[in-house]
């Protein structure tokens, strides 16, 4: 017995394989994570980090939070606090005693407290590093890897805090006891 895929059969399987599979993935949950939805509407970003986690975070704030960025303290109903350290720890050496690989490692620890400053996220650290080999031969090479590194990596923060973010409920206001006369 002699098979002939065409085509036409070819694709059929393949139109098959894709409905099954895009079936088998939506009946498990699976859905793409859409935008956090924040119960606060204003937000004010506080803290020591470079301009380019502000910018990474007030691009994913403006474009995946429903809450809008403000530039005034007094505005916001809720306050991100964040302090960002960048450093680089030797890892080893060559036997001419010079470098060959570096460890880059970022770190931040950041708050979320609400406009009467209850903290709502208490402080949290996140710690991230990333190993790099190193070439005194290619220096230049080395830099711009070290940059895509960090740039990663600070996404990958962004990321983090939203996620704690997404978390946040909107704190019940205390509810008066009646009085009895």
């Amino acid at each position: 017995m002699h098979f002939l895929f065409t085509h036409r059969t070819i694709s059929r399987w393949l139109l098959a394989v894709l409905l099954l599979g895009s079936l088998l993935v939506s009946s498990c949950g699976f859905h793409l994570r859409g935008p956090v939805n924040l119960p606060y509407k204003t937000l004010y970003l506080n803290g020591t980090m470079t301009q380019e986690l502000r910018l990474y975070l007030n691009r994913y704030l403006k474009t995946s939070v429903n809450t809008a960025i403000v530039s005034n303290v007094q505005e916001a109903e809720l306050i991100l606090n964040i302090n960002e350290t960048i450093g680089k720890q030797i890892l080893s050496y060559n036997s001419a005693g010079q470098i060959t690989a570096y460890r880059i490692v970022a770190s931040v620890n950041f708050t979320v407290s609400n406009a009467n400053g209850d903290e709502l996220i208490e402080s949290s650290n996140l710690f991230i590093t990333r190993d790099m080999d190193f070439s005194i031969s290619t220096p230049t090479a080395s830099g711009e890897l070290e940059a895509l590194l960090v740039t990663d990596m600070r996404q990958d923060i962004v990321s983090q805090i939203a996620r704690r973010l997404s978390t946040l409920q909107q704190k019940p206001s205390p509810v008066l006891a009646p009085t009895i006369k």
